[in-house]
């Protein structure tokens, strides 16, 4: 018995782990779509994908489509992280990015706090844009 809640922990931790996790599947759907032939290309279609969003959202309110696309994109760009090879994971760089991604979710969390207020859903939305495109130049800066 002992071995079999061990084995399925183990099996647990391996499906749910950062690059694969299976808890949003239209993040696997956006992944796939934006399937670039490096980490690095994957990424800036996913950003492009983003932006689209950010714009969608903008003009919606509450609860919206474009606020959902743009939470499974960003599930879907944190998945980018794992194609990058080792020399570029090494890189400033990349180290960047990587902080910016966690700003981009900290800006997310908050716009999904008031995302029926029609304010401070349209600050949080263009603070959102604006990391998204300085997210843009930094992935484009990590050398191939």
């Amino acid at each position: 018995m002992n071995h079999r809640v061990l084995s399925l922990a183990i099996v647990s931790l391996l499906l749910l782990s950062s690059c694969g996790s299976l808890f949003h599947p239209k993040a696997e759907e956006f992944y796939n779509q934006a399937r670039g032939a490096t980490g690095q290309q994957t990424a800036l279609a996913l950003i492009s994908m983003m932006e689209a969003s950010v714009r969608q959202a903008k003009t919606e309110v509450g609860e919206s489509p474009g606020l959902d696309n743009l939470h499974n994109q960003f599930h879907a760009f944190h998945k980018t992280f794992c194609e990058f090879t080792e020399s570029q994971s090494a890189t400033t760089a990349f180290e960047q990015a990587y902080t910016l991604n966690k700003e981009l979710k900290t800006i997310f969390h908050r716009l999904w706090k008031f995302k029926n207020d029609p304010s401070l859903r349209a600050i949080h939305l263009d603070l959102l844009l604006a990391r998204i495109h300085e997210l843009r130049s930094v992935i484009q800066s990590i050398p191939d």
